[in-house]
């Protein structure tokens, strides 16, 4: 069953169909349509608490697929860019092989 789509942005990356929404003001939420990538990024986090993902889907690269979810990870700083450019570096970073991946003992705590 695909993901839903009313209410949230649609988008293409890399050939494969992904929504992105702000769930209650306080997480991104990234999800691809047949939802096996699912990722949340926390808004609004404290000041002494670096950028953290939490992956939620089975699908990640780096992660194995029947490792235990929910995993947080420590992104790169937001760039300070719209939305929906900061969602695309967010799925660059993702997606790219060569991402170091360094676990955040979560989850993230809001201010």
């Amino acid at each position: 069953m695909p993901g839903r789509a009313k209410g949230r942005a649609k988008f293409d990356f890399r050939g494969r169909a992904f929504v992105w929404w702000v769930d209650g003001d306080r997480y991104l939420r990234i999800s691809s349509q047949d939802k096996k990538f699912v990722i949340a990024f926390p808004l609004g986090r404290k000041i002494d608490t670096p950028p953290v993902v939490e992956v939620i889907g089975q699908e990640f690269t780096g992660l194995g697929p029947t490792e235990a979810r929910p995993i947080w990870l420590i992104v790169p700083e937001p760039s300070g860019k719209s939305m929906g450019a900061w969602v695309d570096e967010l799925l660059r970073w993702c997606f790219d092989p060569g991402h170091s991946l360094i676990r955040f003992n979560g989850p993230v705590r809001f201010c």
